[in-house]
This record gives structure tokens, C-alpha cells and sequence, in this order.
């Protein structure tokens, strides 16, 4: 077996130029990575509003009846031009709206038409009260844990279809907003 031995040109001073590469690398990345992370810009919720997320699961199921008959409202809405009543609802087996042992489960509540598209809920034992509002294209619900919101008063007239509620007048009344997870943009923006 034969060993030859190498000598580099410059006598062992190429480790050295590596190893500063190296630093030079560690240390421009250390410098730059501060630029180089995404922004989670934490957004913060007025008085009035709650995130989904922060609900227990007691009205969670409740919301996401509304979120999907919310659907068929506007449905009925488009369809037929005028809103649909709390009879029609149940007639039609909607959830929250009729009477079954889901309904018996939530806290039986009893609904009522307060304006057009927007229908609040009473329960007949203590619990949440709901709102949902479906003047709008999207979701729009609204809750009171401790019962202490004012009612809205049903409309002598519902026919008119151009009464509309505003959300400062949820809030004055003590209601407060869900915002769902990719509401937080827009809510940032309106609020």
C-alpha cells in the first residue's frame, strides 16, 4: 500500500476560510431572520363580539343549526320574496325551529319573527338566548349567555319587508356577535 501525503497551496488555511464562510452564514441569517417571519397580527374584538372558538359546546351546537338554516332562510327568502315565519320554519322540520328532541335537548326554545330575516330566541327554562340575522348574505348570529340583553319586540308588521335592524342596535340592546374564524378580516375592517 503506498500513502502519499497532499500539501495544500496555501498551507492549511483553507479550514480557516470555511469556517468563516460558516459564520458569515450564521450570522447573516441570524440578522435577516427577524425580516423573514409572517405576521400574525393579533386581532383584539370589541365588547360586543366573542370568538367561535371561545364558546363552550353547550351553544355550539345551537349555532351551527343557525349557521345552516341561516342557508335556508335566505333560500325561502330569494325563492318566495317575502321572509319565512317561525310556523313556516317548523313546518318545514328546520332545526332550532322544530319542535323535536334536539329542540327539548337546547332549552325549548320558543322563536319569534322581529324583524324581516331577523328571528331571536326565548328559552322556556333559563339558558342562552339567540338571535339570528339573516338580512345579510352571510351569517350574522348573535347570543346572550346570561339573559340580561333586552328583547327585541316582534314587528306589529312584518310584510314590510324594508324594517331592518342595525348592529348598533344589538349592541345597545346587550347582544353579543359570534365571529367565526374567517370573519376576523372583516371585522376588523367594519368594527
Amino acid at each position: 500500500m503506498i500513502t502519499q501525503s497532499v500539501v495544500s497551496e496555501n498551507r492549511g488555511h483553507e479550514g480557516y476560510w470555511i469556517a468563516f464562510l460558516c459564520a458569515l452564514i450564521l450570522v447573516s441569517g441570524a440578522l435577516l431572520l427577524p425580516f423573514n417571519r409572517t405576521h400574525d397580527d393579533h386581532h383584539t374584538l370589541a365588547k360586543h363580539q366573542v370568538f367561535i372558538d371561545d364558546l363552550t359546546p353547550s351553544p355550539l351546537a345551537m349555532i351551527a343549526d343557525l349557521r345552516l338554516a341561516h342557508e335556508e332562510i335566505r333560500y325561502l327568502y330569494e325563492t318566495n320574496q317575502t321572509w319565512p315565519d317561525v310556523v313556516q320554519l317548523e313546518e318545514s322540520w328546520l332545526a332550532p325551529f322544530v319542535k323535536d328532541k334536539s329542540w327539548e335537548h337546547r332549552g325549548q326554545h320558543q322563536w319569534l319573527l322581529v324583524a324581516p330575516g331577523v328571528y331571536q330566541s326565548e328559552p322556556i327554562e333559563s339558558g342562552t338566548r339567540y338571535l339570528l340575522n339573516s338580512q345579510g348574505q352571510t351569517v350574522d348570529i348573535w347570543l346572550d349567555k346570561d339573559q340580561q340583553a333586552s328583547l327585541l319586540h316582534a314587528l306589529t308588521s312584518i310584510e314590510s319587508n324594508s324594517i331592518d335592524l342595525s348592529v348598533a342596535q344589538f349592541i345597545s340592546a346587550g347582544w353579543i356577535q359570534v365571529i367565526f374564524n374567517n370573519e376576523v378580516e372583516d371585522t376588523a375592517h367594519h368594527h
